[in-house]
């Protein structure tokens, strides 16, 4: 399993050399690091509910998840400085590639309403959400506990500088992409 994982570099940056004309090996556009974020308002009031995110992430990411924290109390929304809002992982090289194959391979496919991922032409960086976190194969064993999780977003962070650029990459590691049509 780790030999498929350190070989999607590869053929990512061989894919993509022939499809675009690159000077040097540096100017391949690829995929940096990628965010798994976890924000509820549940967070604050319910504690259980966040060790469930925190062992959720864990499990789904192979790493330990940080907390974030509110830098600033704000009183329309009671919340206040050093509360706790929610959890990231950033992942990055093996983690990375693995939780984008679970991703493209195991837990979208089972997504019956999932739409194509819409990417904007201004910005390189490609983000979109998942509702049913169950469908991760670490947590359908414990539906029970996990069944009140809300959902991640996922942030995929590259360095392409165009849009078709972009579009190459997340074709190249089958993720179901578009351009936004407001900003075509």
């Amino acid at each position: 399993m780790n030999t498929i994982h350190s070989l999607i570099p590869q053929l990512l940056a061989r894919d993509l050399l022939v499809k675009i004309p690159c000077g040097s090996n540096f100017d391949i556009p690829n995929i940096k690091k990628v965010g798994i974020h976890y924000t509820s308002k549940n967070v604050s009031a319910d504690p259980q509910q966040s060790i469930l995110a925190f062992t959720a992430l864990q499990c789904i990411s192979g790493q330990t998840p940080t907390v974030v924290r509110a830098k600033k109390a704000v009183a329309t929304f009671k919340l206040k400085k050093r509360q706790i809002l929610g959890w990231r992982v950033t992942l990055r090289n093996k983690l990375m590639y693995n939780f984008l194959m679970q991703c493209t391979n195991i837990v979208l496919p089972q997504i019956k309403q999932f739409k194509l991922i819409q990417v904007s032409k201004f910005q390189p960086n490609v983000h979109f959400g998942i509702d049913q976190v169950l469908f991760f194969p670490a947590l359908k064993k414990h539906v029970n506990a996990f069944e009140t999780l809300n959902g991640f977003s996922i942030h995929l962070h590259t360095n392409a500088k165009t849009v078709n650029n972009t579009l190459l990459v997340c074709s190249g590691i089958k993720l179901p992409v578009k351009i936004r049509s407001k900003d075509l």
